[in-house]
């Protein structure tokens, strides 16, 4: 979404481009299938049409009506809801919007999974379509249609990566903020919202009390609210939060590999085939799923800086149950499982060998949890 990065750079009287290299990818990632066949999303729709005909005949037309319909809704969203601090209903109210409602109603009343199966058959593509929902951490089979809006970022604008890595942002509005007179408290947990009339007024951090004017909080509102918040001013009780579904959790991986990975992109998916199953473990039975849907991310693909000469520095997200309480022994366990599932569709055979010889720490290492 660069034109939001756009929008708030301005906000603050700066230029993005200035700030940031923005590099649009080519391709935008690339899904693998149990079956051994790949397929790449450029965000060149004319060439993403053909990859869909080559699946699924006249699917291209389909997707062209999906993409619009997706378009209507990020149109709509960025205009109306995305910059909206929804402190008037003229804000939220307008005649478009208003017009829009059918359609808007439609989104919020089914599953991204039902909107894409009744335009696409090929498993395959449904899961290139419904993908996006694990990234909001939710179930295509359960998360609204109205996110179909994301394939629209996809194959429209296209996916883009910072020169640098993601922490060239962070550094950024840092170095901007500091510019800006911000003050920023590093290692310092907050540990209280001050209140006073049922009015934040302030928060208390390591201790000592710092007065605000506004406080904002951008954790959950389950943690803002039953860990910052006093019972009589918290919106829910932690009643109400039982009973909520949470997002899923996550094993992450951070490996270093030597060589050079020539079946990879900057952004790789691995998709199994038990698609609707890989949800139901993780949201339902809180399993942690074998094989997994796994997300890959080799930034050293587009940006020299991030490894060195020779190698490669890849990312590994599992999504999988939030809550479960998995031992060690046995995350070990499923680590080289889905480094296995990921070498064997990848056709990467050598991937998991690790010289340990040439290390000087262990190989499990690498790996970091949560």
């Amino acid at each position: 979404m660069p034109d939001v990065f756009e929008h708030y750079y301005e906000s603050i009287g700066e230029d993005v481009a200035r700030e940031l290299e923005l590099i649009r990818l080519d391709p935008g990632y690339k899904v693998s299938f149990e079956d051994g066949e790949s397929l790449t999303i450029t965000g060149n729709t004319k060439k993403d049409f053909g990859t869909f005909e080559l699946i699924e005949p006249r699917s291209s037309a389909m997707l062209d009506s999906y993409l619009r319909n997706a378009e209507k809704i990020y149109n709509l969203a960025t205009k109306y809801f995305l910059y909206n601090n929804f402190n008037s209903a003229r804000n939220v109210l307008s005649t478009e919007v208003l017009a829009a409602g059918p359609r808007m109603v439609a989104t919020v009343s089914k599953s991204i999974h039902d909107s894409v199966r009744s335009s696409f058959n090929s498993l395959k593509l449904q899961q290139v379509l419904e993908y996006p929902a694990v990234f909001l951490g939710a179930s295509p089979f359960s998360a609204p249609a109205i996110y179909t809006l994301m394939s629209h970022l996809d194959f429209k604008q296209g996916v883009y990566y910072p020169m640098g890595g993601l922490y060239e942002i962070i550094e950024s509005l840092v170095k901007i903020g500091t510019k800006l007179g911000v003050s920023y408290h590093y290692n310092a947990p907050a540990t209280k919202i001050v209140t006073k009339a049922g009015k934040a007024c302030g928060i208390t951090v390591s201790g000592k009390k710092i007065d605000a004017d506004i406080v904002i909080s951008n954790a959950d509102l389950h943690f803002s609210e039953t860990k910052l918040l006093p019972k009589n001013l918290q919106t829910y009780p932690e009643s109400y939060w039982k009973k909520r579904k949470p997002g899923p959790s996550a094993i992450l991986l951070y490996l270093g590999i030597r060589g050079e990975l020539m079946n990879f992109e900057h952004h790789n998916l691995f998709f199994t085939n038990e698609w609707e199953t890989n949800f139901k473990k993780i949201f339902e039975t809180k399993e942690w799923p074998e094989p997994a849907s796994i997300y890959v991310c080799i930034p050293s693909k587009t940006d020299p800086t991030v490894a060195p000469k020779g190698m490669e520095n890849m990312f590994v997200l599992v999504p999988g149950p939030a809550g479960a309480r998995t031992g060690e022994a046995e995350i070990d366990r499923l680590v080289d499982s889905y480094i296995e599932q990921i070498a064997q569709m990848s056709t990467t055979p050598d991937l998991a060998k690790t010289d340990r010889r040439q290390t000087s720490f262990p190989a499990k290492q690498f790996f970091r949890t949560i």
